[in-house]
C-alpha cells in the first residue's frame, strides 16, 4: 500500500473546529460594534443594516430557531439605537430604521427558507442512502443467507452429536458439555450476522459517537465473507493499531466501507483471469484524523468516466442506479472527510476516503 506521512504540520491541520469555536465570538463582537457605532451617529447613517451580516454569520453555527433569536436581537438593538441617538434628521432616522428592519426580516426569511430547504435535502438524502442499503443487502441476500446457514447447521450437528454422547453409555458429560458450548458459540455467530443486517437495514436517524474506524472494517468483511469465499478473492487487511477516535455514524459508515468492497468484488469478477484479491489499509491522517484505502485488482477505472465517477445516477455496471458512489461522497463530505478514486497497484481501482478527528471536527 501507499505510504503517508501522517506527522501533524501545522500547515495541514484543518482550521474547521477554530472557525466553528471563534464564530460564535465574532458575531457578537461584530453586533456590538454595530450598535454602537449606529448609536454615536446621527440619524442619517444607517450602519443598522449591518446586523444583516450578523444574520447571515448565525446560520454558519445556528439552526433554525438561533437564526431567528439572533434576528430577533438584530432588530431589538437597531431600535434601541434610534431611541438612543442623540442627534440628526428624525425623518432621515425613521425611514433608515425602516429600511434596516426591512432588511434584517427579509434576511432572516431567506436564511429560514435556505435552512428548511437544507434539512428536507438531508432527509431525501439519508432516504436515499436508506434505499441504497436496502439494494446492497438485497444483492448480498445469498450470501447474507449462506453465512447464517452455516452456524444453523452446525447448531444441528452439534446437538445431535450432545444427545448421543448424552444417551451413551455411560454418558459423555465432557463431550456433551462441549457440544453444547460450540452451540452457544455457533448461535452467537448467527445473531451477530443478522445483528449486522438488521443495523444496515434499519432507517435511524443520524446518530455521531466516537468510534474506531477498524471496527467499521471488520463489520463489513465478516458480512462480505461468504460472497468473497465465493468469489475466491483474497482480502490482504493493513489496519493501523493507533487510530485515533474520530466522531461519526457507525451505520452511514458501514454503508460507504460495504459500497466500496462490494464495488471491489463486482470489478474483480468482470476481470479476466489473474489475481484476485482486495486490500484494505487504514492508517492516521493530518492532526487527528483516519485515512482508509480500499484497493482491488478488477477492470479498473474508465477514462471515460473518471471524471463524474461520484455523480449520481451513472452507473458502469449493468443494472445499476448509479448512487451507490454518489452516496459514499454525500456521507463522507457530510463527517467533513473526502474521497477520492486513482488507479490502484494491483491493476485495478483504489478508493481512498479520510475522516477528521474529534479535534478537527466538521468544517
Amino acid at each position: 500500500m501507499a505510504l503517508h506521512d501522517t506527522t501533524p504540520d501545522s500547515s495541514t491541520r484543518p482550521s474547521g473546529f477554530l472557525r466553528s469555536a471563534t464564530l460564535p465570538l465574532v458575531t457578537l463582537l461584530l453586533s456590538v460594534v454595530i450598535f454602537i457605532i449606529d448609536t454615536v451617529t446621527k440619524y442619517e447613517v444607517a450602519a443598522a443594516t449591518f446586523y444583516v451580516v450578523v444574520v447571515l454569520l448565525s446560520t454558519r453555527f445556528c439552526r433554525t430557531q438561533g437564526v431567528v433569536t439572533t434576528s430577533a436581537v438584530c432588530i431589538a438593538l437597531t431600535i434601541a439605537s434610534f431611541v438612543l441617538t442623540p442627534g440628526g434628521n428624525f425623518r432621515s432616522g425613521i425611514a433608515n430604521t425602516v429600511i434596516s428592519l426591512t432588511a434584517i426580516a427579509a434576511t432572516t426569511w431567506l436564511a429560514v427558507s435556505i435552512e428548511a430547504a437544507r434539512v428536507m435535502a438531508e432527509r431525501a438524502q439519508a432516504h436515499l442512502a436508506h434505499v441504497a442499503r436496502i439494494m446492497t443487502l438485497g444483492e448480498m441476500a445469498a450470501s447474507i443467507a449462506h453465512e447464517v446457514n452455516q452456524p444453523l447447521a452446525a447448531i444441528v450437528t452439534n446437538a445431535h452429536a450432545g444427545m448421543r454422547w448424552m444417551r451413551s453409555d455411560p454418558p459423555n458429560m465432557a463431550k456433551a458439555t462441549a457440544s453444547i458450548d460450540s452451540i452457544v458459540n455457533d448461535a452467537t455467530r448467527a445473531s451477530e450476522v443478522i445483528n449486522r443486517v438488521r443495523a444496515l437495514a434499519t432507517h435511524a436517524p443520524v446518530e455521531r459517537i466516537g468510534m474506531d474506524i477498524n471496527d467499521v472494517v471488520h463489520e463489513v468483511l465478516a458480512l462480505v465473507q461468504s460472497r468473497l469465499r465465493h468469489s475466491r478473492i483474497a482480502v490482504r487487511t493493513g489496519l493501523s493499531g493507533v487510530l485515533p477516535v474520530i466522531p461519526g455514524d457507525p451505520i452511514q459508515l458501514q454503508q460507504v466501507v460495504l459500497n466500496l468492497v462490494s464495488n471491489a468484488i463486482d470489478a474483480i469478477e468482470a476481470a479476466p483471469e489473474g489475481e484476485r484479491e482486495i486490500r484494505v489499509a487504514s492508517s492516521p491522517f493530518g492532526a487527528s484524523g483516519v485515512m482508509i484505502e480500499i484497493e482491488d485488482s478488477g477492470t479498473g477505472i474508465d477514462p471515460s468516466v473518471a471524471g463524474n465517477l461520484f455523480d449520481a445516477f451513472r452507473s458502469t455496471k449493468r443494472g445499476g442506479m448509479g448512487i451507490g458512489l454518489s452516496i459514499c461522497r454525500s456521507i463522507i463530505e457530510a463527517h467533513g472527510g473526502h474521497i477520492h478514486a486513482e488507479p490502484g497497484t494491483l491493476r485495478g481501482a483504489r478508493f481512498c476516503f479520510t475522516l477528521p478527528g474529534e479535534k478537527e471536527g466538521v468544517s
